[in-house]
């Protein structure tokens, strides 16, 4: 089968979005409550785990080998047909996606019976999952299950039920040695997640060539290029503070060497304001702008409506200026993906205002907007995704 399944992460729109642009909306076999399944060529199925390094809003990926409601005895022939020549202590877990209480019942009678079968095979074997629920991917990835056992998974389609392994998931190492252990952070520039920016860098450039170019005008500690390199693309930074640049070339250096990329992409960096960039800054052909620009002012407590309103109007002046700036510098077809303010009440958001008569007057219109936010924030990132009118 060429069918496989993408776990979403926590904002499910958005990580969505992001399969869309890189996989193609037209691959899409359907999406459930936290899980879309896709039809695969042969091209992409090569390196499933280097598919899914490269996905910020993917958890995990499940190659699916069976439809239907048979599942116990599917998961039996499944085990009997790949474990009988395989050596040393299994482990295993199940994962039921698509239901917003997954079935315990369901969970422990396949794991007792799945021993069952590898005792069998001569196999000794160890559970994952606790107390017949769900395991927790991180449990999944520390425990090494993708690479020395099998993790099941029991989908719950609108079509069907899928039944499938996982294949690849989310190296949580990598991700918190590039946020946490680079050389070079600053809280008060704003913490972009490299996942975000993985994210924001794939719906800027969807179903990408090898050459690209992206270009962050307010590179900050160098996240966005930073994510880029790991991506394969070519990558321009530039900030209107000269030690942000320093950071974001350190950075990017400590990237290259601890990533060991044998043949890097090219990457420079340079200071400049971006609402008063010029042709000779940007002599490369830009194919997608990526960037994080100023959110505002640190907050400890939730805004009033005067500083929320001088917060708007101030960043307002900034977005018109530098997106009129690179409107002038880059071709039509360039996307430009960006972070915009928004402040979080409880439930409610208060997005930043009339921000598309401000890119209609920069000459773009919005293509979608996907708010990114954590339950402990005040300020939101609303993703926005331009193209020029």
């Amino acid at each position: 089968m060429d069918l496989y399944a993408f776990e979403l992460g926590r904002k499910k729109e958005l990580c969505l979005a992001e399969l869309l642009a890189v996989l193609g909306e037209e691959n899409l076999v359907e999406k459930n409550l936290d899980t879309a399944i896709f039809r695969l060529n042969e091209t992409q199925t090569k390196n499933l785990q280097g598919l899914q390094n490269s996905l910020g809003g993917t958890i995990k990926i499940v190659e699916i080998f069976a439809e239907g409601n048979q599942i116990k005895e599917t998961v039996k022939k499944y085990l009997e047909e790949n474990f009988k020549d395989i050596t040393g202590k299994i482990p295993f877990s199940v994962t039921i996606l698509s239901q917003k209480n997954p079935d315990e019942v369901l969970i422990k009678t396949l794991l007792i019976s799945s021993k069952k079968i590898l005792k069998e095979l001569g196999l000794n074997s160890r559970f994952v999952n606790q107390n017949s629920k769900n395991t927790k991917p991180s449990t999944i990835y520390k425990a090494r299950v993708v690479e020395k056992g099998v993790d099941i998974n029991i989908i719950y389609g609108i079509k069907n039920t899928y039944i499938g392994k996982t294949v690849a998931i989310q190296n949580i190492d990598a991700y918190s040695l590039r946020d946490f252990d680079r050389p070079k952070r600053d809280a008060k520039v704003g913490m972009l997640p490299p996942k975000l920016a993985q994210i924001m860098i794939n719906l800027a450039l969807p179903q990408a060539k090898e050459k690209e170019t992206i270009y962050d005008p307010f590179c900050g500690t160098g996240v966005i290029p930073m994510e880029g390199l790991l991506l394969g693309y070519d990558v321009i930074g530039s900030d209107i503070d000269s030690r942000m640049v320093e950071y974001t070339q350190e950075n990017c250096d400590w990237l290259i060497k601890t990533f060991k990329l044998e043949k890097p992409p090219t990457f420079r960096t340079f200071k400049n304001d971006a609402r008063f960039l010029a042709k000779t800054d940007l002599p490369e052909k830009i194919t997608a702008i990526v960037t994080e620009g100023y959110l505002g002012p640190a907050l400890t407590k939730f805004p009033t409506e005067e500083e929320q309103e001088k917060t708007f109007r101030e960043l307002a002046n900034l977005h018109l200026n530098w997106l009129k700036q690179v409107h002038t510098l880059t071709p039509k077809d360039v996307r430009i993906v960006t972070c915009l303010t928004a402040f979080k009440k409880s439930t409610s958001i208060i997005h930043f205002p009339r921000f598309k008569e401000l890119a209609n007057l920069a000459g773009y219109k919005i293509e979608n907007t996907y708010s990114y936010d954590r339950e402990d924030q005040i300020v939101v990132r609303d993703i926005v995704i331009l193209t020029k009118i």
